[in-house]
């Protein structure tokens, strides 16, 4: 999947059309579900269901868009084992069959809801596992232009409508901090040495959808780390801020695993000063070293390039190319950066 494509090219709608998706769509994304689609967290048991319209009068009290329940001809329900990561899990996983229905040329919207019980049971779903994530797709009515939607605050609400690379509510600049929190010195100067890969990244990140575009979150570079840091938000509850992190993580990694090889999230690092504990840490390592990617200098050379262009030295642990150099054959195993294991206590209980 070009990912970097169908984050671009994604739409959230919030009318449908009565036609439905062919079943042979709904199989590919079953098949994708069952054999591609990435898990966050892979111990945690998940399954998918897909409802067709009949559902909606179950639905009707107990999800929606902002309490709305949007008519649709189908709907995704992903069920997931209780786990302290149950959410973020569910909001990776989601988003990640969202961008595969995009490919389908399929549109989508995130469902919210507050009480799996009360769904499960309206549903008649007998299953010990809970509800983590829904989702209405079809195809979107047919509108003059793409409109985004932000409530900045119950009172103030903004529509912009979208041009190429539209201007998300917040920008590359607004969810990125250097060194500290709201210090933004550095960051032009990062994003050029590592030409627009590195942007391209965060660009994805801040294209993701999130509980009323709220996007509360942002991301810190420090002491050669990238962090994702969870901010408060009074119109975003623990569940609906649990999956707005899996989904920026998924546009983050997809992206970004492109160029850096792959790309996965350590859940409970340490903190750096000044923030709260409850944030995410990206580690990068090279498995063809025992040391990770701290200090004055990456430990990728030339030597191992394969290919790549990776520049000695650099003061950020990422090899630095330009997107002409992702046409030249993948390096061997071990020779491209990937990420820390997954690790998963409970301090960071969605």
């Amino acid at each position: 999947m070009n990912y970097r494509a169908m984050i671009q090219n994604r739409r959230s709608v919030h009318a449908f059309c009565e036609k439905e998706v062919p079943s042979e769509a709904i199989g590919q994304l079953r098949s994708y579900y069952e054999k591609t689609c990435p898990r966050l967290v892979p111990e945690i048991a998940t399954e998918l269901i897909v409802l067709d319209k009949d559902a909606q009068p179950a639905l009707e009290s107990s999800a929606g868009y902002n309490q709305f329940l949007i008519g649709a001809p189908h709907y995704l329900i992903l069920m997931s084992a209780p786990h302290s990561y149950a959410a973020i899990n569910a909001g990776y996983m989601m988003e990640d069959l969202v961008l595969k229905l995009t490919e389908l040329d399929i549109d989508t919207c995130w469902m919210t809801f507050t009480d799996s019980d009360k769904i499960k049971k309206a549903l008649s779903l007998a299953t010990p596992l809970e509800v983590a994530a829904i989702v209405a797709f079809g195809y979107g009515e047919k509108t003059a232009k793409k409109l985004r939607l932000n409530i900045l605050s119950m009172s103030q609400i903004d529509v912009r409508a979208e041009q190429q690379y539209y201007a998300p509510k917040k920008g590359v600049h607004d969810l990125v901090h250097m060194g500290s929190w709201s210090n933004k010195s550095g960051l032009d100067e990062m994003m050029d040495f590592y030409d627009d890969m590195l942007w391209q990244s965060f660009y994805a990140a801040s294209l993701s959808p999130s509980y009323l575009n709220r996007q509360p979150y942002g991301f810190l570079v420090q002491d050669h780390s990238i962090y994702l840091v969870q901010q408060e938000d009074a119109y975003t509850d623990n569940l609906d801020a649990a999956l707005d992190l899996g989904i920026v993580m998924l546009h983050f990694s997809a992206v970004a695993s492109r160029w850096a090889g792959e790309v996965r999230w350590e859940l409970s690092p340490d903190a750096p000063d000044g923030l709260p504990a409850a944030c995410l840490k990206l580690l990068y390592h090279s498995p063809a070293y025992t040391s990770t990617c701290y200090g004055g200098n990456s430990p990728f050379s030339s030597a191992h390039a394969a290919g790549i262009r990776h520049f000695h030295g650099s003061p950020f642990p990422f090899p630095r190319f330009s997107r002409n150099d992702l046409l030249f054959p993948h390096p061997p195993a071990g020779t491209m950066p990937s990420l820390g294991e997954i690790f998963c206590p409970d301090a960071l209980g969605a």
